[in-house]
C-alpha cells in the first residue's frame, strides 16, 4: 500500500512539471532585447518588480539592464539562459511570478560594421572629452542646488554606458555617468543620468522628449 502511495506521489510528481509550460525564444549574440511580463497590468505604480540576475552557461558572458518594469538584455554567449521575475505589491503581497527562457545563437552581425562602430565611437569621445570635463564641472555646481536627474539605465558594462552616454550627447542631452556599487545583486553598475534640476516639472519636460528618441519611459530620481 505505502509503494503505491509513493508511485502515485512520484507520478504526480511528474506530470506537473511536464505541465509547466517552458517557452524558449531564439535570440542573437550581441543583440539587445527587452523583457517586459506581457500577461499582467505593468502600469500600476504600487507595484515592486524584481528581477534575478539572467542564468546562462558556465563562465557566460551576458550584460543587462534593469529599468523597473522591464530589463534589457544582451547575451556575448552562446546557450540557454533563463530569467525570472517576481512582482509584488506595496504591501509584499506576491501578484504575479513569471519565467523567461533564451536560447542565444551566434548572432549575424559584421563584424567589419562593428569594429567601424568601435571606431566611430573612439572618434566621438575624442570630440567630446572637453565638452564632458566642462559638463562634469557645471554639473557638480548645479548638483549643490538642484534635487532630481532622469534616469535613462543602468549598465554592469563601462564601455556600453560610455555608448549610451555619448549618443544621448550628440542628441543634445545633458548626459553624465554616475557609478556606484549594487549591493543587492553585488555587482558594479554605471548609472547613465540626464541633467540636473531644481524642480520636478523641468525634468519632466526633458524627460518627455527624450521619450520619443528613445521609445522608452525612464524616470526621475531624486537626488538625496
Amino acid at each position: 500500500m505505502k509503494i503505491k502511495k509513493i508511485l502515485l506521489s512520484i507520478f504526480m510528481f511528474v506530470l506537473l512539471s511536464c505541465n509547466e509550460k517552458q517557452i524558449w525564444q531564439e535570440i542573437e549574440t550581441g543583440k539587445t532585447i527587452k523583457i517586459f511580463p506581457e500577461s499582467i497590468n505593468i502600469n500600476n505604480q504600487d507595484y515592486i518588480y524584481k528581477w534575478s540576475i539572467p542564468k546562462g552557461p558556465e563562465n557566460s558572458n551576458f550584460d543587462y539592464s534593469i529599468e523597473n518594469d522591464k530589463m534589457l538584455f544582451t547575451p556575448f554567449t552562446i546557450g540557454e539562459y533563463q530569467i525570472s521575475l517576481e512582482i509584488k505589491d506595496k504591501d509584499d503581497k506576491e501578484i504575479h511570478n513569471e519565467n523567461f527562457y533564451f536560447n542565444a545563437i551566434k548572432g549575424n552581425y559584421d563584424t567589419a560594421k562593428s569594429e567601424k562602430k568601435s571606431i566611430d565611437i573612439k572618434k566621438i569621445e575624442k570630440k567630446v572629452v572637453s565638452k564632458q570635463e566642462k559638463q562634469k564641472e557645471t554639473i557638480k555646481e548645479k548638483k549643490s542646488n538642484s534635487k532630481y536627474t532622469i534616469q535613462v539605465a543602468s549598465w554592469t558594462s563601462l564601455n556600453k554606458a560610455k555608448e549610451d552616454m555619448n549618443e544621448l550627447i550628440e542628441l543634445g542631452f545633458d548626459t553624465y555617468i554616475e557609478e556606484y556599487f549594487d549591493k543587492k545583486n553585488n555587482i558594479q553598475r554605471w548609472r547613465v543620468r540626464i541633467g540636473s534640476f531644481k524642480n520636478k516639472e523641468l525634468a519632466q519636460k526633458v524627460k518627455n522628449k527624450l521619450s520619443k528618441f528613445r521609445g522608452e519611459n525612464p524616470w526621475i530620481a531624486y537626488i538625496k
